[in-house]
């Protein structure tokens, strides 16, 4: 099996190992934080997409669409969604960048529940902003899930592996530097 395929299958998904210090995810599993990791192949089917099975408990209260970074549509719990609304407290509204991230993300923000077949309606607005076609996968990214359109999603797969040894590296790195130098870097 070639390295580009392992990763499709092993790796943890189309998200650098860290989105703003969120590590918010928790499970039904006795109170134990857990992330939502693996890739999972659906056909998207009047606008719907399924949860992987493993995690449609976890959105019985419902789920939040909102666009992701990078043309793939995030969904996230409830509870997931609250703390990352949490964040946008700590935008400044006084400035006009602030305002316009908060708008960004409230503006496009949608409210979904899962059906009995455990799938999520998508909105319209979302698809074509992720340029949805019939074949889609739901990436775990830690604290929540990405829908991405199958193409894309192998397409940027080289780039992820490069991404993902880049950032490894620099982790590494500064890991080095922490234990060569710890006062400096504490002040970092």
């Amino acid at each position: 099996m070639d390295g580009k395929k392992w990763f499709a299958t092993s790796g943890r998904g189309g998200r650098l190992p860290f989105h703003w210090g969120r590590d918010q995810v928790t499970t039904r599993q006795e109170g134990v934080r857990m992330s939502f990791r693996g890739n999972f192949e659906y056909q998207l089917d009047r606008g719907r997409v399924a949860i992987p099975p493993r995690y449609r408990e976890d959105f019985n209260a419902g789920a939040v669409m909102i666009p992701g970074v990078e043309r793939c549509i995030e969904v996230w719990t409830l509870e997931g969604f609250e703390s990352y609304e949490a964040l946008l407290d700590e935008v400044p509204i006084e400035l006009a960048d602030g305002r316009m991230f908060r708008r960004a993300v409230s503006g496009y923000t949608f409210d979904v529940q899962k059906d009995a077949q455990g799938r999520l309606l998508i909105p319209p607005r979302l698809i074509e902003y992720a340029g949805l076609a019939k074949d889609v996968v739901v990436v775990g990214a830690r604290e929540c899930l990405e829908i991405w359109d199958g193409a894309a999603w192998e397409a940027q797969l080289d780039a992820l592996a490069a991404t993902r040894s880049e950032v490894l590296g620099e982790i590494g790195l500064r890991k080095q530097q922490a234990r060569n130098h710890p006062v400096a870097a504490q002040g970092s």
